[in-house]
């Protein structure tokens, strides 16, 4: 079946091969509205499915985007002032992604509206948010050694662009790009296995279920039209199968594991190229809508699981809001983000019921804190990194620091020739971020970064999109708690892990370890892991090991598999055991 896709003016058709979908397009134009008077700021979640658009960037900067394939040409004006002007932007390009961008700079420092043919489109506030120097971030450290910076391998060869990454229970690596078929690889061999799926699932959203099984929502059509398919790997015998169909398309979704073994499917785009309001729960091979919840938000939101079993959305916009996932659904604000925008910042719940938001926008090295155990929770400021970074990725790390890998720190979208070569390394308690060492590969949009059993991070991707290079290779960090001395060793782990349970860790190092941590494995894509978390489990040691508390609540530790590192004095962690928390 062959089917018009639109967005604006732009005709896509694509082959869908899904027996029996039958899916009526749609084109979503430009919001018309009131006359060209003061406008109040328009909600940052609303209309951006719109094909002209406006988005704040920073100090007096905006940016109008336009994604239709014709020129345009708009006028802007400053709330409250005499300031006005009309401007001519190009015609979107075919490339992902597919808007043409046009920078202004405004003398006022007050709310931007923007007008097509006298017709009002959309206001945006002015955050007042100072802009970020740009600087050098290339350079690698200089007089800098492996047990205070880390250290970086040489890049490895790898099968596309790794756009999604996912570690497996069995400690193996998924792989997805653009093109290409996905590809398992095995970080003790360093070999891949390909897998070919029923679906096209570059820009899905994906988790892990509580089987160890993968579940991927939607999927790639054109430039933002997705896929209604829910696609399941199966890593046990490296197949894939067709699940239940969404009633959407989604191109950039979001999957939360729910503390019941759901997974929650939010945002993306349609085989319509129009943003998907509806939020939809998987539950064991179906499909149900949260009805009365739906709301429009930006692509691959960064949402959490609390320990209310809520999930909330920590952005990129700068509100915030919880949703209520039983029943048919309901939103209601949560605490406001001191920046405005991170637009692919990245973030990470880098302790229990604890997030922490770093960089975005274009761009800004700053970062805040929230702690959702506090009875009023409230964004904090944190230390601000040493390099400003969009496109960058977050990863706990099995002391509970977080590391910051790659990105851009241009204000273009993706500007490869301003890359963030650095790692930096957060720790909770100081607030502090540390510049370590330097890789050798840009990586900005579309670069993943995931945590290894092992206790190194692979860094993969970036290109496929926006017109950069195709980084076909990989690269793997080890932090500087690797250079600190000998490691610890598990020598026996269960399998299977009980809620509330006490279970052993037989180990010869017991008397030393201090920590021990569990973090739930790895999914993520377009800076942002979906399904990574972290918590401290309470022990009591013994002459022949550790016995370990498990955590007691599914909505602290959803369902699913976990690594459990244990770690001695000096910060040093042994090589992980995967166990399933069920």
């Amino acid at each position: 079946m062959v089917r018009p896709w639109c967005r604006g003016d732009r005709v896509f058709y694509a082959l869908l091969t899904a027996a029996g979908l039958g899916i009526v397009a749609a084109c979503s134009e430009e919001r018309s509205g009131g006359p060209r008077g003061d406008q109040p700021a328009t909600d940052p979640t609303i209309g951006e499915d719109a094909p002209i658009n406006l988005s704040y960037v920073c100090g007096n900067r905006f940016l109008i985007l336009n994604a239709r394939s014709m020129p345009v040409t708009v006028s802007y004006r400053v709330a409250g002032s005499e300031e006005e002007r009309t401007v001519s932007i190009a015609a979107a390009p075919l490339s992902e992604p597919a808007a043409t961008e046009y920078a202004i700079e405004t003398r006022a420092p007050g709310t931007v509206q923007l007008f097509v043919d006298n017709r009002f489109v959309v206001a945006r506030e002015n955050e007042g948010v100072p802009c970020t120097p740009q600087i050098d971030a290339a350079s690698p450290m200089a007089s800098a050694t492996s047990g205070t910076t880390g250290e970086w391998s040489a890049p490895i060869s790898w099968p596309m662009v790794a756009v999604h990454m996912v570690l497996l229970p069995d400690g193996r690596v998924l792989s997805i790009g653009r093109v290409g078929t996905p590809q398992i690889w095995n970080p003790s061999s360093g070999t891949f296995t390909p897998s070919a799926p029923p679906a096209w699932l570059f820009c899905s959203g994906h988790t892990l279920l509580p089987d160890g099984r993968v579940l991927l929502a939607g999927g790639h059509i054109s430039n933002d039209h997705g896929l209604p398919n829910t696609t399941i790997f199966v890593p046990a015998t490296n197949k894939w199968q067709s699940s239940a169909l969404m009633k959407l398309g989604r191109w950039y979704p979001t999957t939360t594991a729910l503390g019941n073994g759901d997974v929650l499917i939010l945002a993306g785009r349609d085989q319509a190229g129009t943003q998907v309001p509806l939020p939809e729960i998987w539950s064991n091979g179906s499909i149900r809508q949260l009805t009365t919840a739906s709301k429009t938000l930006p692509y691959y939101p960064r949402a959490f699981l609390t320990s209310k079993g809520t999930v909330y959305v920590a952005g990129p916009s700068q509100d915030t809001r919880f949703l209520t996932t039983t029943g048919t659904g309901s939103w209601k604000l949560g605490p406001k983000r001191l920046f405005g925008s991170r637009e692919y910042g990245s973030a990470v719940m880098y302790d229990d019921n604890r997030i922490l938001y770093a960089g975005g926008n274009r761009t800004t090295n700053t970062a805040e804190t929230l702690d959702l155990n506090a009875a009023t929770p409230a964004w904090k400021w944190t230390g601000p990194m040493a390099f400003a970074r969009r496109h960058h990725n977050l990863t706990v790390l099995p002391t509970g620091e977080v590391l910051a890998t790659g990105g851009v720190n241009g204000t273009a979208f993706d500007d490869v020739t301003k890359p963030v070569r650095a790692a930096e390394l957060w720790n909770p308690t100081s607030g502090s971020w540390t510049t370590l060492a330097s890789n050798a590969v840009t990586r900005g949009y579309h670069g993943t970064s995931l945590l290894l059993p092992d206790g190194r991070v692979l860094n993969a991707g970036s290109g496929d999109g926006a017109g950069a290079p195709n980084e076909r290779n990989a690269e793997i960090f080890s932090p500087p708690y690797l250079f600190r001395g000998a490691r610890p060793t598990i020598a026996g782990a269960p399998q299977t892990v009980g809620y509330g349970t006490q279970f052993r860790l037989d180990t010869p190092n017991a008397s030393s370890i201090a920590a021990v941590a569990l973090i739930r494995l790895p999914s993520v894509t377009h800076a942002f892991d979906e399904n990574q978390r972290f918590m401290r489990l309470s022990f009591t040691a013994d002459a022949a090991g550790l016995t370990v508390k498990a955590p007691t609540e599914s909505n602290r530790a959803p369902p699913g598999h976990y690594m459990v590192f244990i770690l001695n004095a000096s910060g040093v962690p042994s090589v992980a055991k995967i166990v399933r928390l069920s």
